[in-house]
């Protein structure tokens, strides 16, 4: 009789694994598709990141922080920092800040924000 209800257990609990396994569903998100301005204006294409992402009460503004990425200062200070790197722009600084994920930094840029950033130093980090 123990043996039937350990049978009887052993199938249900086989029946409802399968049932869990079978209505599992994955639904793919398609990344955000970047498109990239021709020409790319530190004054036009950056500095609208810094005040959307960076450029908030307490982070990095004028006066307050280690960084300045207010628009009078943000240039010279990222040179001054050392966090553009035109050699290997992937490794700059700034650009890894933009795609790190973790900490004060999570979730403040966006796909094609961090891609225009990339694309800026790779063209030599121009103070336009």
């Amino acid at each position: 009789m123990s043996n039937q209800i350990f049978t009887a257990i052993r199938i249900l609990t086989l029946c409802i694994t399968a049932s869990a396994i079978v209505s599992c569903e994955y639904e793919f998100i398609e990344p955000e598709k970047v498109i990239l301005p021709e020409v790319i204006s530190f004054a036009d294409d950056i500095l609208p990141i810094f005040d959307q992402s960076c450029n908030i009460s307490g982070c990095h503004v004028s006066g307050f922080g280690a960084l300045d990425l207010s628009a009078e200062n943000a240039y010279a200070d990222l040179f001054r920092q050392g966090l553009i790197n035109v050699e290997v722009p992937e490794e700059s600084g700034l650009y890894t800040k933009l795609i790190d994920n973790s900490g004060t930094h999570q979730g403040r840029s966006t796909a094609s924000e961090q891609a225009i950033v990339l694309e800026w130093i790779n063209k030599g980090a121009q103070n336009n």
